[in-house]
């Protein structure tokens, strides 16, 4: 486990990081970072997103405060929806949580947050925006793609420890397959119209698995 010692948990918000890097720490007595806590507490953004309810962060500065932070640690979970903060050299792994799109906008409503917020989370898994922004800055090699809907914390934990272990067999997820699959190929548009519409929203909602 040696060379996995910097592992950065990411996704889409509502696809359950916070909850899966606390027990993979756990489990490896690794130390668990909160980065959006940390990036508050060094205060490393620019300003706030008032209508996203959200810090701006400051790319260059908390990318700095992090190359010093990451060389003096090892056995590090950093838990962190956006990835180009951390220099690549120090980053072992990057697993990136997948959840059904449905299901990320169901949990952001049901958590309360703005609604711009809720459909934009929805519409950037169903199009993958986090994977792509790891592989463009990290590269495949090092970054992996895990299943996380209708499963356990403790089932994603376990794959991701086989991944750590050079033992995972890779498997891509791409939500555009699964909706034709699913029928459901038109909900890229039904997210565009709940921008506007309520009543829109609450069919996509009342369509959550």
């Amino acid at each position: 486990m040696k060379d996995s010692s910097r592992v950065l948990i990411t996704g889409t918000p509502s696809t359950g990081k916070t909850t899966t890097a606390k027990r993979l720490a756990e489990t490896l007595n690794y130390h668990y970072t909160d980065v959006a806590k940390v990036i508050v507490e060094e205060k490393l953004y620019k300003g706030l997103d008032e209508e996203r309810g959200s810090f701006i962060v400051d790319v260059k500065r908390a990318r700095e405060f992090f190359a010093t932070y990451l060389t003096e640690r090892q056995g590090v979970v950093l838990d962190s929806h956006v990835v180009e903060i951390f220099p690549r050299k120090l980053i072992d792994k990057v697993l990136v949580l997948r959840v059904h799109p449905l299901i990320i906008l169901r949990r952001g409503v049901e958590r309360r947050w703005p609604l711009r917020k809720c459909l934009e989370n929805a519409q950037a898994e169903l199009l993958g925006i986090c994977l792509s922004d790891a592989l463009r800055y990290y590269g495949k090699k090092k970054v992996w793609q895990v299943n996380c809907t209708c499963r356990s914390a403790e089932d994603v934990v376990s794959e991701i420890l086989c991944i750590l272990q050079g033992k995972g067999e890779r498997r891509d997820v791409d939500w555009l397959v699964e909706l034709e699959k699913e029928g459901r190929l038109d909900l890229l548009l039904e997210i565009e119209k709940a921008r506007d519409l309520p009543k829109d929203l609450f069919k996509l909602l009342n369509n959550c698995g």
